[in-house]
């Protein structure tokens, strides 16, 4: 099932919901002039599975893998630029295994891992 984001709700603890049910499916969010800037996917109404938002412009603002409600895997991030601005890998509970950062230019100016 696909819905724009004004179809749905979210309730108190943070479930999305369509037409009074936990919401199953992909959701558009768009920005006041009608430009998609997100997609997201959600099961039973946390989400869960691929997140990607853009600018304005048509240019990615930031994509990842979500499970459960939690980041999980590959996340990066793009400056409006279109320089890459920062990459996060978590583990399949969420947790920082590794985050890179860097400025407009390109200039790395975070690289940490993380260890359990």
């Amino acid at each position: 099932m696909h819905i724009e984001e004004q179809d749905s709700y979210m309730d108190d603890h943070m479930r999305v919901y369509h037409e009074g049910e936990l919401f199953t499916g992909e959701m558009t969010t768009r920005d006041t002039e009608g430009h998609v800037i997100g997609l997201a996917n959600y099961a039973e109404g946390i989400q869960s599975g691929p997140q990607i938002q853009w600018y304005s412009d048509g240019s990615k603002k930031r994509e990842g893998q979500a499970e459960g409600g939690v980041a999980v895997g590959e996340w990066r991030k793009w400056h409006p630029n279109g320089q890459l601005a920062e990459h996060y890998v978590f583990d399949e509970k969420g947790r920082w295994v590794r985050r890179q950062r860097w400025d407009k230019e390109g200039k790395l100016t975070v690289d940490k891992s993380y260890t359990a």
